[in-house]
């Protein structure tokens, strides 16, 4: 039997926003462009597929795995499209809003089928 390794969950933050972690800034620094993308298109796949949350090995050498529950999507995919956004990649911008949109419409779809099951 193989045993697998297990990791502790931290917060997305502490890898990812700038503005809570100086190590997070000089991550993003380097390795913002395929970082950040990853991460969004895998938002992309989780919202498509109806998932609560995605779990995430950030970098190879990180103790830990963050994790980005629905609720943040939205909040991540907005730090991505700032991000390619400063600098200057309006295509990678233009797939986020893309996703964005996404997100909101199912998130709409969703309000509104509660707001039916509350009518019957």
């Amino acid at each position: 039997m193989r045993r697998t390794k297990s990791f502790s969950t931290v917060d997305w933050r502490k890898y990812l926003d700038v503005n809570v972690s100086t190590r997070a800034a000089k991550f993003i620094q380097i390795s913002g462009n395929d970082v950040l993308w990853q991460i969004a298109t895998n938002i992309d796949n989780a919202i498509f597929n109806n998932k609560s949350e995605l779990v995430l090995l950030v970098h190879p050498n990180a103790g830990a795995v963050i994790k980005i529950t629905a609720s943040e999507f939205e909040e991540v995919l907005n730090l991505s499209l700032n991000w390619f956004e400063s600098n200057e990649n309006y295509k990678n911008c233009a797939h986020i809003q893309k996703m964005l949109k996404n997100l909101n419409n199912k998130k709409h779809k969703e309000s509104s089928k509660k707001m039916a099951g509350m009518l019957i």
